[in-house]
């Protein structure tokens, strides 16, 4: 499956990378066992060592095991002792629940630790949603202030003395293309010689803002030895005509591909939805990018054509925003027929209470929340700027953002009925998590290889 996934994307160096991964895992853990195995005793009697080999070995009968046994033993003195992973620096604005945010840790969560472990810097000194889970699966969390207090200088120093004081960092991984101007020539100076970037979007926020993140980004991707993207358009958007791996942000689709009709009425009944009543929901950080007040437009004119229909809304952002989102709601006079979750750690749980969702964002990379609410099985309503490429089932419908009335229209003639073979699709178009992991996980450890001979 991974290769004909790999012809069909036009990667390179990942043909045969699942079960070059399995052989290399099998051989690292044994390694690793026998040589743990061995220091021990070399610590607690010396001499058992001597009497040790010809006992293990008549009591081992698996050929492979028994060779790599006799490796160890002859070659015990070069072997090194409790190897560590290498370390891969994920560079990035936050780690607050975003779409970019979960993908890195599908990643993180799905690699193998033992191999590979991950770091994180983030631009602003504050808790995040995924602090608690990076630090419990061994990563490492280092906070810088420039995108609070605006003090560049104080930044470069931060770096410098950063990744000074970290030698182990030969490869670091760029989500946040805008600040990649600033912190790859730092990195090249401090010698880190693979600097890989992600490009997670297709455009760039309507404003000064965004104008100015284009042009910081344009300098981000001169920087670079390796380059990624979640879609074509997305790496096309950041590197131009510069090659790029297109790496689908893959999820866990088992997880959300699961039904569970309990969770379903149990959440329901939490947020007060009867089973006569259609719910809508929409995933996605309160910002201008993902088009709350359009989206609650459309759904001012669902409910004149559905009036049972409800709406929840997941996601977090600033609260003079949001604030203004509930009062845009209550102009719209959707009454308490929108609802405002916040952020939650139990999407799936949401994908299981919702009857269909909707995204009409401004413009999209390859969105995770989509990629997860196709795997839950539900039709999905789309703004016609997303990739058309993100749908791999016949429930998506991309419609105009300018028609609110086409919106309304499709989404009342709909049936709400979810595509039973939904996670296979999903498996198929690449968007399983494993096969993502598997594709950086083999970059990462090749790419070490390389710069470390």
């Amino acid at each position: 499956m991974l290769e004909e996934f790999a012809a069909r994307q036009g990667f390179t160096n990942i043909v045969h990378a699942e079960e070059r991964q399995a052989r290399q895992l099998i051989m690292h853990r044994n390694q690793e066992r026998y040589r743990n195995s061995l220091s021990k005793q070399k610590r607690n009697d010396p001499e058992r060592l001597l009497r040790e080999p010809l006992f293990l070995w008549l009591s081992l009968h698996n050929p492979l095991k028994n060779a790599i046994l006799l490796i160890s033993i002859l070659f015990w003195e070069a072997l090194p002792v409790n190897a560590e992973p290498i370390r891969v620096l994920q560079i990035m604005p936050a780690m607050d629940a975003g779409g970019m945010e979960t993908f890195v840790m599908n990643v993180y969560r799905t690699l193998d630790r033992e191999q590979v472990q991950f770091d994180f810097l983030y631009h602003y000194d504050k808790p995040c949603f995924f602090d608690d889970e990076i630090r419990a699966l061994g990563g490492r969390i280092y906070k810088l202030t420039v995108r609070q207090d605006n003090n560049l200088p104080r930044y470069l120093r931060e770096l410098r003395r950063l990744f000074a004081a970290h030698p182990e960092w030969r490869i670091i991984h760029g989500h946040y293309s805008g600040f990649g101007m600033f912190y790859n020539p730092v990195a090249r100076r401090a010698g880190i010689p693979v600097r890989c970037g992600h490009s997670h979007n297709t455009a760039y926020e309507p404003n000064l803002v965004g104008r100015l993140d284009r042009l910081m980004s344009s300098f981000f991707s001169a920087g670079l030895t390796d380059r990624f993207a979640c879609s074509e358009k997305a790496g096309q958007m950041l590197y131009g005509s510069k090659p790029f791996t297109v790496v689908p942000n893959g999820i866990d689709t088992a997880r959300f591909a699961a039904r569970d009709p309990q969770r379903r009425a149990l959440l329901r009944g939490e947020l007060g939805v009867t089973d006569q009543e259609i719910l809508f929901g929409h995933v996605g950080r309160f910002s201008a990018q993902k088009n709350h007040p359009g989206l609650l437009k459309i759904f001012a004119a669902v409910r004149a054509r559905l009036p049972k229909a409800r709406l929840v809304l997941l996601g977090g952002g600033e609260p003079a925003y949001i604030e203004k989102m509930q009062a845009l709601a209550q102009e719209l006079a959707l009454g308490d027929s929108v609802i405002f979750a916040g952020v939650r750690s139990n999407i799936q749980s949401f994908y299981d209470a919702m009857d269909a969702f909707m995204l009409p964002s401004l413009f999209e990379g390859l969105p995770v929340v989509l990629v997860e609410a196709q795997t839950a099985g539900l039709p999905c309503f789309v703004s016609d700027t997303v990739d058309p490429g993100a749908a791999f089932t016949d429930r998506v419908r991309f419609l105009p953002l300018q028609d609110t009335g086409a919106w309304a229209d499709a989404i009342a003639a709909a049936s709400f009925r979810r595509d039973p073979q939904a996670r296979e699709k999903a498996v198929r178009a690449g968007y399983d998590i494993h096969t993502s992991a598997a594709v950086l996980q083999e970059f990462y450890l090749r790419r070490y290889a390389e710069v470390t001979k």
